[in-house]
């Protein structure tokens, strides 16, 4: 069984989605199922709860488990990161017994009251926790459809609450753009927003996603 990997898909986000796709392939030791996630590819997905959502995949990360027959592992990531070592190696030093494991990020308080396109910035407990998961899928069967759809606040599936047992990570795979500068990141997260908005071509780390973007355009 290939080990998968869902990339959060917003369509305001496409280019982030597929310099991610490009960093990960063109970086990784083994065949991957890599897949981008999307809210109208889940037939079940059927959160009408009103809550704010920045993106379209701000909820769908959590299905990651039921995605793939609670069977494997499984790797979630926003979109707006960008790659710089072998993405198995998450695999590897994840903590098996355990159903997700994540870079556990200290508290952070935003730099701004918006991201991206100007949408509102969120501040929350665990913040960006959930941005880059390792799924024991077998250990999350707790994460159903009707779970999904249902819990309220959709914050608690940030936060966790549906389990007591969260593995790590190392941070240098959740480097935040604007926020840490570490000397070797494994993986750029560029969570306020990146160099495909015009505002944000100018930050610590955007010139490797500007790169990155030149060899997708002349590979990928």
């Amino acid at each position: 069984m290939l080990n998968k990997v869902f990339i959060g898909y917003d369509e305001r986000e496409d280019i982030a989605a597929h310099v991610c796709e490009y960093s990960i392939r063109s970086r990784t030791s083994s065949p991957l199922d890599i897949t981008f996630l999307k809210s109208s590819d889940i037939p079940e997905y059927n959160r009408i709860i009103t809550e704010p959502q920045s993106t379209d995949f701000t909820f769908t990360r959590f299905w990651v488990p039921y995605l793939s027959g609670y069977k494997g592992t499984s790797i979630f990531v926003d979109c707006d990161f960008l790659f710089l070592d072998d993405i198995q190696k998450l695999i590897d030093i994840a903590d098996n017994q355990t159903p997700v494991s994540v870079c556990k990020l200290d508290p952070y308080t935003p730099k701004s009251n918006v991201k991206m396109d100007n949408v509102p910035q969120h501040r929350s407990y665990r913040k960006n926790w959930a941005s880059l998961m390792v799924f024991r899928n077998d250990l999350c069967t707790m994460l159903t459809p009707e779970y999904l759809n249902n819990e309220v606040p959709g914050i608690n599936l940030h936060h966790f609450t549906w389990t007591d047992s969260i593995g790590e990570l190392p941070l240098s795979w959740n480097t935040l753009d604007g926020y840490s500068t570490t000397q070797n990141p494994s993986a750029i997260h560029y969570t306020d927003g990146g160099p495909w908005f015009p505002q944000y071509q100018n930050t610590y780390y955007s010139k490797l996603w500007i790169d990155e973007l030149s060899r997708y355009q002349e590979n990928g």
